[in-house]
């Protein structure tokens, strides 16, 4: 084991900076020793000599060495020889791995949810399209972007991998994953492998071969296991399936995840989503871009605030760190709304002089960056609505690359300081945009067909002033497609109702009763704060005749 420590904090003077090298106890498939590096981190926990295990903490990232904002660089080498790739020589034991607290994940297995889908080449419906898939199948997917889930493919001679639109696909944990390793040689992305795998049209030795895994390093997920054989999707000309037999250069993962990490306990990110940020200190809510934001007392308090509100700044992202965001939801997130209180701090530039301006507010339908008006580190494609603190100006924008397009047909400012509530309403391709409760503007756009959503700030200054960022409060989303819940009632022994309400509980925020159909006869009986899950309760009055309903409130 190799280790630094001596870079102090953003200290940019070396290559690594402040990092750990472990020599790793097992070989490649291919029998090599190698070596992992941690990189660019801020402080180091491990000492030389130390044996380490799998989930044992090495240090705490940071922005040291070669590098411009704060993150791990995580990469693998041969013992005194080239770099190269980990996930194709399966150092990790599960394909889908989580961090500790189970709140940020790489690798995932998508279901295709729609009849067929295109797979294109990049993360745009006017991409080419490379081929079809189909109901039912399962892909392995390195990572979502702007909508789209990043795929392997098996049978294609020209691409690796592909791109399905994620309002066509969902999230999964089901199927067994295996990983073509490729050739014993220097890895290329589009290398070919010498031996290509056959894949048969049954789960026999005897059966035609229908196909090929044409590269090494990529994904598959079966659905079947039988006779040694492995079932997997084909995507083509119409809905196949294909059966692999693992040899000695294939790895076949027996689990997904770590058995130790409940999934139950994992973030869901399904609607309906609330946050009034009331525990002071670093908040885990959503995924920061590059560094937690946290929880202050703030006056004066937000509409119905308890004095506590959100602090999102850029101020620790050392380097050209100008941005900081908290991104939520899911990439197949398509027709919701997203509100936000946001204090508007107004700095006149004629009275500050400082040459800048800070901008900040509320986004939706993000490719997966959540990069605001910046184009460092991802850039911004999103619909946002936006406000400038120099001059008071509010953008109902599209972002596309960070480049900012205005909807509405006259600038419009909002000068002052004090809380505002931003929102945003998107359903197809109508985006309508809300400010204190009073429209904007409804824009018709196509640019962007989902994604997910958050709070941004951004600043503009040649300087790093600080105390810059912005205030939020009453972070809240939901679904606004109409999803009807389902009722389930059974008459207990004491003569109370059991019902169950199922289905996506996460559009409907109420359930009313009656002793009538009339339509003046209907009371507030419970709230249902849940998604896509069942809800149990008790109806505790004893009456001969009684009417329920659900419904959503915003």
């Amino acid at each position: 084991m190799e280790i630094e420590t001596t870079n102090a904090r953003n200290a940019h003077a070396d290559y690594y900076g402040n990092h750990v090298k472990i020599a790793v106890d097992g070989k490649t498939p291919n029998g090599e020793s190698i070596d992992l590096i941690y990189a660019h981190m801020l402080a180091v926990t491990v000492s030389v000599g130390q044996h380490l295990n799998v989930g044992d903490p090495v240090g705490l990232s940071d922005n040291t060495g070669n590098s411009t904002t704060e993150h791990v660089h995580f990469q693998s080498e041969y013992r005194g020889g080239a770099q190269t790739c980990p996930f194709y020589f399966a150092h990790f034991k599960y394909p889908i791995v989580f961090n500790p607290t189970g709140t940020l994940q790489v690798g995932r297995v998508i279901r295709v949810t729609a009849p067929s889908t295109p797979i294109r080449t990049d993360r745009f419906d006017s991409s080419s399209q490379i081929t079809t898939a189909y109901s039912n199948q399962l892909y392995f997917c390195s990572y979502p972007k702007r909508g789209y889930y990043q795929v392997f493919i098996p049978n294609n001679t020209s691409c690796r991998s592909g791109w399905i639109r994620a309002t066509e696909a969902e999230e999964v944990f089901a199927g067994t994953v295996i990983q073509a390793l490729p050739d014993n040689a220097a890895f290329t992305q589009l290398g070919q492998l010498a031996s290509k795998y056959a894949i048969l049209s049954g789960a026999n030795d005897t059966n035609n071969q229908i196909g090929q895994i044409v590269f090494g390093g990529g994904r598959f997920v079966a659905d079947q296991i039988t006779n040694g054989y492995y079932r997997i999707p084909l995507p083509g000309a119409s809905a196949t399936w294909g059966w692999v037999k693992p040899t000695a250069r294939m790895v076949v993962y027996p689990q997904l995840t770590n058995p130790n990490l409940n999934l139950a306990t994992l973030p869901n990110n399904n609607f309906p989503i609330r946050e009034s940020f009331s525990s002071v200190g670093k908040s885990m809510f959503g995924r920061p871009k590059f560094n937690r934001s946290v929880v202050n007392t703030f006056s004066p308090a937000s509409p119905g605030g308890d004095g506590k509100a959100l602090f999102v700044t850029d101020a620790t992202n050392a380097g050209d760190g100008t941005s900081e965001s908290v991104l939520v939801g899911k990439p197949w997130h398509k027709n919701y709304y997203v509100q936000c209180d946001v204090y508007f701090n107004y700095r006149p530039s004629y009275l500050v002089g400082d040459g800048g301006y800070e901008r900040y507010g509320i986004f939706l339908r993000d490719d997966g960056f959540a990069g605001l008006d910046t184009t460092f580190e991802g850039a911004g494609n999103a619909y946002a609505l936006l406000w400038d603190a120099d001059d008071g100006r509010l953008r109902a924008a599209k972002l596309v690359d960070g480049a900012v397009t205005d909807f509405l047909p006259t600038i419009t400012y909002v000068t002052g300081s004090g809380w505002h509530t931003m929102r945003i309403e998107a359903r197809g391709n109508k985006i309508k945009y809300l400010l204190d409760g009073q429209v904007l503007i409804e824009a018709t756009d196509s640019t962007f067909a989902s994604g997910q959503f958050g709070i941004g700030y951004s600043m503009h200054f040649t300087g790093y002033p600080a105390g810059r960022g912005a205030y939020f409060d009453n972070f809240v989303a939901d679904t606004l497609d109409v999803t009807p819940p389902r009722f389930g009632v059974s008459l207990q022994a004491d003569g109370k109702l059991h019902l169950l309400l199922s289905g996506d509980v996460g559009s409907t925020s109420a359930v009313e009763r009656a002793t009538s159909l009339s339509l003046l006869d209907w009371s507030f009986y419970t709230n249902i704060v849940n998604s896509n899950a069942t809800v149990e309760f008790l109806d505790e009055t004893n009456v001969p005749a009684r009417f329920y309903r659900a419904r959503r409130l915003q």
